[in-house]
């Protein structure tokens, strides 16, 4: 119960967050995925053929691994702002991002080729690097690790909720599966709506409501860096407390 009691706090808290902001963390978001939607939906619509679903996915995962880091990272500066009640720009975060990019860029690749070799050896362990991992990018962005320490520091600090965080991720993925389809599902069935430009509007909505389950994963850094730091110091983000490497 405690376990679930945390879980339902963190997805309230997330959702508050991105609710309270949601104009500063949609123009991050969209920094990197407004010009990828058109591209891939352009592709879709007249490029590809129908069956080259497989071409479609490997353009959003080199989207995704290319830029994507931007605007996590700057995500993660905005919500380490927030959570020590700081103010922070647009401009401020998309700089920290684009400064982190190199760092987190390694550091995912790196992950992601463990993980997929955990995959490929057998699935079990893919998912077991996959939750261990699960902290990466904010040990990227926050405490200025590079690629091996980035994954040692997530293991680190994933001890003792891993199993938290894998339920928060089936937590949100089943929900988002449904929302997705139940956003697709007029254009099922009115066909006139099946446009570029209603495809770029629902791709970016999704994007932006995806946020939800990577601000979980911040707050769930916050509360392992918080636990860490209670037997020897205050809390992150005091004034005594560790400061984050966002530069």
């Amino acid at each position: 119960m405690t376990h679930r009691t945390n879980l339902i706090g963190k997805f309230g808290e997330a959702i508050r967050l991105l609710s309270n902001h949601l104009v500063l963390f949609s123009a991050i978001i969209l920094t990197v995925w407004l010009p990828g939607n058109l591209l891939i939906n352009y592709l879709a619509y007249y490029v590809y053929s129908e069956d080259e679903i497989v071409n479609l996915m490997r353009s959003t995962m080199w989207i995704e691994g290319i830029f994507g880091p931007i605007y996590i990272g700057a995500m993660i500066h905005v919500l380490w702002k927030l959570k020590t009640g700081e103010y922070v720009s647009y401009s401020e975060a998309i700089g920290v991002g684009i400064r982190n990019w190199g760092r987190l860029f390694v550091a995912r690749l790196v992950a992601g080729l463990i993980i997929t070799l955990g995959f490929i050896v057998f699935v079990i362990p893919g998912i077991v690097l996959q939750v261990r991992y699960a902290l990466l990018d904010s040990a990227v962005v926050l405490e200025g690790a590079g690629a091996h320490r980035a994954t040692v520091r997530s293991t680190e600090l994933t001890d003792g909720m891993r199993w938290p965080i894998f339920f928060a991720a089936i937590g949100f993925f089943v929900p988002y599966l449904f929302l997705s389809f139940a956003i697709y599902l007029p254009v099922d069935l009115y066909p006139q709506l099946d446009t570029m430009a209603t495809s770029v509007v629902m791709d970016c909505f999704l994007d932006i409501a995806y946020a939800i389950i990577q601000i979980v994963m911040f707050l769930f850094y916050w509360e392992a860096v918080a636990n860490e730091t209670s037997s020897t110091g205050p809390a992150p983000g005091t004034a005594e407390g560790p400061t984050a490497v966002t530069g």
